[in-house]
């Protein structure tokens, strides 16, 4: 296998990093060692991202996290316009050559130059339907922002595609220490929403040089294999902006109706509540992408796979994402402080959200890798056909919180429909899909009530007390729920006989 620091001369074939034995079969063990990378950098970049709001909430105000949050609503929107998912165009094919590579690249700088000419475009458009008039400056600041980051280094995908995830981990985690330390800094010496907007800069400058320097595959700028590129990117593009209107469309509710402070609560709540659940299946994809791309004619071994992460993935969001909404309302006074108690009520029902929210996402890399882009796009359009009134409703209703519950509930009432779905067009089979998912959901439920009621029975301790009464009940009714479903199912094989299994091992071990 050539090294991952390979970098070819002009014009010969070799990609950065390519990997001779490409068209081998995976092992079940590179996917459980690439969800593990990604998730541990995932968290590691989340803890350090927590940590900073942390920080920040005690420094800054709501109303700066609002006037920040306004622009980068609209950022976001603008972003997946221009981000064409060339990366994963390289890392599905298994002939990308050098010049596949130096195409993606020349794409990311003209994408990113587009996006720049956008959003100053766009900057005094969104200071007026926000009403604020610092969102102008903010927005023509972060073009800056967007240009930069296209000339990221190309060559780093090289790290997924050949499976080399340890590379990937410290990539990420080095782009996230940069960011933070200079927000933090920046919010000690200005004690304003300035500090936010400076350490989005800083970071996205840091994290070009970083790229440079971890991997010396030098791109030259070309559109040789466009059409190469174009032919996968066009359906994930679509699906992208769906996706990105199905997650963000709320925020624009929000900073339209209610004002900077309420965008600033929904913002830190939203930011919390599904941090727990995105953090989990969001870097489980990256590292299963490239599995399951190698896995796309064993049909066989690609479904084994698709149940083993579907399952995992269904435990590890319930836990998280409804463990965070029971505990809201000690977690957030005792975390963020008083001034944020109104985040709470958004906090429980965004909490809810990002555990299905989490199930679906793992159904996109199995459709992606098949070819199936259409079927995902289809489905996210669909979906936004159904939030975007809902959410409309829920404001006039029931006012920020109202927005929260409109969120979920179409989540709620739409996932089963993507799963059923996505399962006939792969066959993999309606009731098996169900049978991956209906454990976790009891074994949810169950605990929720456990947390309500622990609640309501240690009102005398302090906070702190309740709030880790609270999770350590929530955990051991969980995992015993869990269990008990397993055992009543006859004990079939999965994650709970392979976490028993290991943990078997890893006793004996010390015995």
């Amino acid at each position: 296998m050539a090294s991952a620091s390979t970098d070819p001369t002009p014009g010969s074939d070799p990609a950065p990093g390519t990997d001779p034995a490409r068209g081998s079969d995976p092992s079940r063990g590179h996917l459980l060692r690439g969800s593990a990378w990604m998730i541990a950098m995932r968290w590691a970049t989340r803890a350090l991202g927590l940590v900073s709001t942390v920080i920040l909430a005690r420094l800054l105000a709501p109303e700066d996290f609002g006037v920040v949050a306004m622009a980068m609503v609209v950022v976001g929107f603008l972003e997946v316009f221009t981000h064409t998912g060339v990366d994963l165009a390289l890392i599905r094919d298994a002939g990308a050559t050098r010049e596949h590579y130096d195409t993606a690249w020349t794409l990311e700088i003209l994408q990113a130059a587009l996006l720049a000419l956008a959003l100053l475009a766009a900057a005094p458009l969104a200071t007026r339907y926000f009403g604020d008039p610092r969102v102008l400056e903010v927005m023509q600041l972060l073009s800056l922002r967007a240009f930069i980051g296209g000339f990221e280094n190309i060559g780093v995908v090289a790290f997924r595609r050949d499976l080399n995830f340890d590379r990937e981990f410290w990539f990420g985690v080095f782009k996230k220490m940069s960011t933070v330390a200079i927000t933090i800094a920046a919010a000690i010496a200005f004690r304003s929403y300035w500090a936010l907007v400076i350490g989005l800069i800083g970071g996205r400058a840091l994290d070009v040089a970083i790229s440079f320097i971890m991997h010396p595959y030098r791109p030259r700028p070309t559109l040789a294999r466009f059409g190469d590129i174009w032919g996968f990117s066009r359906w994930l593009l679509l699906a992208r902006v769906a996706n990105l209107l199905n997650r963000k469309l709320d925020e624009f509710v929000v900073g339209g109706q209610a004002g900077t402070t309420a965008m600033g609560n929904y913002f830190v709540a939203s930011d919390i509540a599904t941090a727990p659940a995105e953090e989990v299946v969001l870097p489980m994809t990256r590292g299963i992408f490239p599995v399951y791309s190698r896995l796309q004619n064993d049909r066989a071994r690609l479904a084994e796979s698709f149940f083993t992460v579907l399952r995992s993935t269904a435990y590890l969001c319930v836990a998280l994402g409804l463990g965070v909404s029971a505990v809201a309302p000690h977690l957030v006074p005792l975390v963020l402080g008083a001034q944020w108690l109104d985040a709470i009520p958004l906090m429980q029902w965004l909490g809810v959200w990002g555990a299905l929210m989490g199930m679906a996402l793992a159904l996109d890399p199995l459709l992606l890798a098949t070819g199936r882009g259409a079927l995902l796009a289809s489905f996210k359009w669909i979906q936004l056909v159904v939030l975007a009134p809902a959410l409309v409703y829920g404001g006039m209703v029931g006012g920020v919180v109202g927005v929260a519950a409109a969120k979920t509930l179409v989540m709620a009432a739409t996932l089963p429909v993507f799963l059923f779905w996505a399962a006939r067009a792969q066959a993999l089979g309606a009731r098996r899909v169900a049978g991956a998912v209906a454990p976790a959901a009891l074994a949810g439920v169950v605990m929720y009530g456990a947390v309500l009621a622990t609640a309501d029975a240690s009102t005398a301790l302090p906070m702190w007390l309740r709030l880790l009464a609270e999770v350590g009940v929530g955990a051991i009714v969980y995992i015993a729920a869990v269990l008990a479903v397993w055992r009543v199912r006859g004990t079939p094989a999965g994650p709970e006989r392979d976490v028993i299994e290991k943990l078997g091992r890893l006793l004996r071990g010390r015995g």
